[in-house]
């Protein structure tokens, strides 16, 4: 996987900081938890593939070519025609090709004119269209200066000027449009001009196939994967998120089964190093936030999730109370990789959402 080209801007997360070292490290304990017993020889076996698919700088010291960027984004070059656009509120995968760019979400409005002059300094291709991953307005806000500095790749009866298709589940349109007062929780120049409804939308754009899988009820009830199939490279928006416990909105449908499911789903999809370890090929998987990631660190993940769900279940069946659940601590031995006391989304919220879905159906995916 390339080097990052320049340094984070200072409004960027620390989680997306990590270098490829700490990768290593992190697939190493994946995989000293997946295989017991024989753990470090296959451990050692995995590092030695991801270090087999890093560039030369890392093996030889080598500085590679640099790669075009704009003012507080970072960009990185994941495969020949895939780009990775950090530090505009969300992670955008940008897909370049003959006909044009596909972009996986937009990221905010404030950083949207910076994601329009990244892409332009990666190819002159029009921007055609952006896959929006769930509502998020960190995803979302970035839809109507970015579309219109696009075309569209299909045709919009609602509109005359120039723009690039916006695509979504239909959920995210529903969540978008709804009425907030005297007006909607979106303005309609941000809400996607085409939806989706069925298991997979399927589509061939610059010599790839592209599926967008829903997997609705994980994070919220709009959430959808992109897999680049040829690239071999899944946009997962933020069902992974490698910073901290996975965030599960019950207010916007999220729930535990969901996420469960969607992560078991993206294993489904996800190929691993193997059997030739000793080679660079592997699925990569870029989150709605943090850095990329692999099969190995996606299977310690899912197992992470699947533990605190079990634990938690054990104590619901015991009759705690959600205080009481809390005062056990469900989550200890993941809780200081993953736990957060403070923040948009901490342990304590992680722990709620898991119980409350716990008592609750599961929602449709």
């Amino acid at each position: 996987m390339a080097q990052p080209i320049q340094g984070l801007s200072a409004g960027v997360p620390g989680p997306q900081r990590h270098t490829d070292t700490e990768r290593i490290s992190g697939v190493l304990g994946a995989a000293a938890a997946r295989w017991p017993g024989g753990s470090r020889v296959a451990g050692v076996l995995l590092v030695v593939g991801l270090a087999a698919s890093l560039p030369a700088q890392g093996r030889a010291g080598q500085t590679p070519p640099a790669a075009p960027t704009a003012p507080g984004l970072e960009t990185i070059q994941i495969r020949p025609n895939v780009y990775v656009l950090f530090g505009a509120g969300s992670n955008i995968t940008a897909h370049v090709g003959e006909d044009g760019v596909i972009l996986v979400d937009a990221g905010t409005s404030a950083r949207a004119p910076q994601v329009v002059a990244a892409v332009k300094a990666i190819t002159p291709q029009p921007i055609r269209l952006i896959i929006n991953t769930s509502a998020d307005p960190d995803h979302v806000t970035g839809n109507a200066i970015i579309s219109a500095a696009g075309r569209e790749v299909n045709p919009d009866a609602f509109s005359d000027d120039p723009h690039a298709t916006v695509l979504a589940h239909e959920h995210v349109m529903l969540r978008m449009s709804a009425p907030s007062g005297a007006d909607t929780l979106f303005p309609t120049a941000l809400w996607p001009s085409e939806t989706y409804t069925a298991r997979v939308r399927s589509m061939y754009l610059n010599t790839d196939a592209v599926l967008v899988h829903r997997l609705l009820g994980a994070h919220s009830d709009g959430d959808s994967v992109v897999l680049f199939r040829k690239a071999d490279v899944i946009a997962t928006g933020d069902i992974l998120d490698l910073r901290h416990f996975p965030v599960i909105d019950p207010a916007q449908g999220g729930s535990i089964q969901g996420e469960l499911a969607a992560l078991n789903r993206l294993l489904e999809l996800t190929v691993p190093a193997m059997p030739l370890v000793l080679k660079p090929g592997r699925t990569l998987l870029v989150p709605g936030h943090g850095r990329v990631s692999d099969y190995a660190e996606l299977v310690e993940y899912r197992d992470m999730v699947t533990t605190i769900r079990d634990n938690i279940a054990v104590l619901i069946k015991e009759g705690k109370t959600l205080a009481q659940v809390q005062a056990a601590n469900p989550t200890a031995g993941y809780r200081a990789r993953w736990g957060r006391e403070t923040g948009p989304w901490t342990t304590a919220q992680f722990v709620e959402a898991v119980y409350t879905g716990l008592q609750a159906p599961a929602g449709k995916s």
